[in-house]
């Protein structure tokens, strides 16, 4: 009779077990550069009115995410990196799916200083200035790496580094300047259009020129290729109206291929 009664349990079991198995293939995990961590958000709004995929994000620097996926095994379906430094981490551990991979946006840096400092005109004035400048880490965000190429392509990285503040990523660096914990500091262009208590040096050309490139790729051992790609071609080739006003809004260009 037992025996019965634990043949009928599976057999009740079994299409509710296979229900959670496609919710579950359903749950994607994308890692993604902070900088653009409210445009996927509010993006991924406009994308699910019309697909039911669960999408989940961890944001952050995308070198540190990078590490975290290859060395801990991370469990992210999906990257959305800025930079080639952090692609190439998963490259030369065979992370990548290269059949499901875009260039997506376009950015530009800002050297941006709080409401209430002192304007500057060229970067050698920091020089002589002891104020608080605040830059990403090189070691965990590719904004640390492209900061701390400017500053020494002036030479002015070793003589300024008693003065540098590093942060964890690019919002963090925002988020650090908005609340005057540094006086000035480099940061996305993206992320200076969100500021309300920020000064943009448009001026100092070295930083305002720079622009760098977002990317897009599957991870190959995921099971959610499929779901992962459908949010991908909807941020890189959708012309819905919403998702280009916010691409706009926030300073960035798609990559055209």
């Amino acid at each position: 009779m037992k025996t019965i009664y634990i043949t009928i349990f599976i057999l009740i079991s079994m299409p509710f077990i296979g229900c959670e198995t496609d919710n579950n293939n359903q749950k994607v995990v994308i890692y993604a550069a902070s900088s653009i961590s409210d445009l996927l958000t509010e993006s991924y709004e406009i994308f699910n009115q019309n697909n039911d995929i669960d999408i989940s994000f961890n944001f952050g620097g995308s070198i540190s995410l990078a590490n975290q996926i290859s060395k801990f095994e991370s469990p992210a379906d999906g990257v959305i990196f800025i930079g080639e430094k952090p692609i190439r981490i998963l490259e030369d551990n065979n992370l990548i799916d290269y059949e499901y991979r875009y260039k997506f946006l376009t950015n530009k840096l800002a050297f941006v200083g709080y409401k209430n400092s002192k304007h500057i005109n060229n970067l050698s004035e920091l020089l002589q200035s002891k104020k608080r400048i605040i830059i990403a880490d090189p070691a965990l965000a590719p904004l640390g790496i492209y900061s701390k190429e400017i500053l020494s392509s002036n030479n002015m990285y070793n003589q300024l580094e008693k003065n540098l503040i590093l942060a964890s990523d690019a919002k963090s660096v925002l988020r650090s300047l908005e609340n005057h914990n540094a006086d000035y500091g480099i940061i996305y262009y993206s992320d200076f259009l969100l500021s309300k208590n920020l000064v943009h040096y448009g001026q100092i050309e070295e930083v305002s020129e720079y622009s760098v490139d977002y990317y897009m790729h599957v991870m190959k051992n995921t099971k959610n290729k499929i779901q992962a790609n459908l949010f991908y071609e909807f941020l890189a080739k959708s012309d819905d109206a919403k998702l280009l006003e916010l691409i706009a809004s926030r300073g960035l260009s798609r990559i055209k291929k």
